[in-house]
């Protein structure tokens, strides 16, 4: 059986969608490098100027050979057309003038002109039939001469038509006297040798064309690497900061095209690079704050845990007496205070550290915020045996935070009377051209050289054994600090 198969069907073949990225360039991008090009912008660029080399080389020899074609034309025709029309007339009129017949005319042209074939000769009489012709590369010509190109040459004296590299010539044979209408007619064509003068022409374009070729060759290849050479740098810069390194530069060199997305990556790079410093500090504060945060609260929740415990452990034995039990009750009260205190302190200067503690600007009279400041800590003072003095000048306004002048006021004098056994404490207020100057001076312990640049820093304590003995949290000179810069 003989199965008729179905016709052929056209399809249009189309190109096949790019592959997905492998699995693992979706697991980690940052490691992923894709597979190099087939071929690299180096060979493409370079590829891409030499073509335009030939082309334009190529163009330019096409050009230069049409133009030489020309230029020996017109020099091939002006110096053979006219001497030789000249005296192929004179030959024949002297052979009609004898009175030769066709074959001599024949004879004579054979004889004379057929050693040099790129040259025709023929013999029209008077009406412009072919008498005689001696056909060299250029052809026998036309067996019968137009009308019109027998009266152009009578007027004219030679029509002369140039075909290709040669020409064609016809001119009337006059009579010796030179009267009456002509005896005939001659038809000189000529045509050189075309692979000679194309020779000559390729010899001498390729002289110069040659070196001017190689030299635009090697300037391409050294302007195409110098342009990869400083993409290779910036692929280089780009892979480094890719795997982590976060000095990677791209050199910038000339500020051009390239310069400029060097100068662009740079900028980005220094701007990623003081972010992820501000990012590692910003952590490493932050580590540092819960723990120090810990640390703190460590000492007053045990102490608040350890009276209650033993406040429970005594209900269950039978009880104590009143007294002793008010006493553990206020250790725990005042250790819960404390608690707060340090949670107060430690949200202020989060809320410093973070930039979002917010300042109002209002006109504050230093002077009198100190003499109110100098009065609130006067029981205090006298409870603890010490005396308060005051040397404030008048007229201390400035703009500020009422609030948080009040607290860095609060904050320096309860550290003098923290650190004050016996003495006093003095409050003072200088006004001059330069500003406004609160200082708080006491007679207590001191502060060691070495530990001033560090007495503004959180939960930083000149001496250890102070820690718990004096109470303090160890945040208000830090919030003094952070509220004054």
């Amino acid at each position: 059986q003989v199965r008729e198969l179905p016709p052929l069907q056209r399809r249009r073949i189309r190109p096949e969608p790019p592959l997905p990225p492998p699995p693992e360039a979706l697991d980690d991008p940052s490691t992923y490098e894709p597979p190099p090009a087939a071929r690299s912008l180096f060979r493409r660029l370079l590829i891409t100027f030499l073509a335009v080399l030939i082309t334009y080389t190529a163009l330019n020899q096409l050009l230069a050979l049409r133009l030489s074609a020309d230029v020996t034309a017109s020099a091939f025709q002006e110096q053979l057309a006219d001497p030789t029309l000249v005296a192929v007339a004179d030959s024949m009129t002297l052979l009609l003038t004898a009175g030769a017949s066709a074959a001599q005319i024949q004879a004579f042209l054979d004889r004379r002109y057929g050693p040099y074939p790129h040259v025709s000769v023929g013999l029209y009489d008077r009406d412009g039939r072919r008498v005689a012709v001696q056909a060299g590369r250029a052809g026998e010509g036309p067996e019968q001469l137009s009308k019109a190109t027998l009266k152009a040459s009578v007027a004219d004296g030679a029509v002369r038509r140039g075909v290709g590299l040669g020409f064609v010539l016809v001119g009337p044979v006059q009579a010796t006297s030179g009267d009456g209408p002509p005896m005939g007619y001659v038809r000189f064509a000529a045509q050189p040798v075309a692979s000679r003068v194309v020779s000559l022409v390729f010899e001498t374009t390729w002289l110069w064309t040659l070196p001017i070729f190689l030299l635009a060759a090697l300037t391409a290849f050294l302007g195409t690497r110098s342009i990869t050479e400083r993409l290779r740098e910036a692929e280089d810069a780009v892979l480094r900061m890719a795997r982590g390194d976060q000095t990677a530069r791209i050199p910038v060199g000339q500020l051009d095209e390239i310069g400029q997305i060097a100068v662009t990556f740079n900028r980005t790079a220094d701007q990623l690079q003081r972010s992820n410093a501000e990012l590692k500090q910003t952590d490493e504060t932050r580590r540092r704050l819960v723990a120090d945060f810990a640390h703190e609260l460590n000492t007053p929740l045990t102490n608040v845990l350890a009276y209650l415990e033993t406040l429970i452990m005594a209900e269950e034995e039978g009880g104590m007496d009143p007294a002793t039990r008010l006493g553990f009750i206020q250790v725990a009260h005042d250790e819960a205070r404390r608690l707060a205190h340090l949670a107060r302190d430690l949200e202020t200067v989060t809320k410093l550290e973070a930039g979002r503690l917010k300042m109002e600007q209002e006109l504050v009279d230093i002077s009198r915020m100190a003499v109110e400041l100098a009065r609130r800590i006067i029981p205090r003072a006298e409870a603890q045996g010490l005396e308060v003095f005051t040397d404030i000048a008048p007229g201390g306004d400035i703009v500020g935070d009422q609030m948080r002048l009040e607290q860095i006021g609060m904050n320096l004098l309860e550290n003098a009377l923290r650190y004050t056994q016996a003495g006093s404490v003095t409050v003072s207020v200088r006004c001059d051209d330069a500003g406004v100057t609160l200082s708080v001076r006491d007679t207590g312990i001191g502060i060691p050289a070495e530990d001033l640049p560090h007495v503004m820093s959180r939960f930083y304590r000149v001496d250890g054994s102070r820690n718990r003995a004096t109470g303090g949290s160890g945040l208000g000179l830090a919030i003094v600090g952070g509220i004054v810069q």
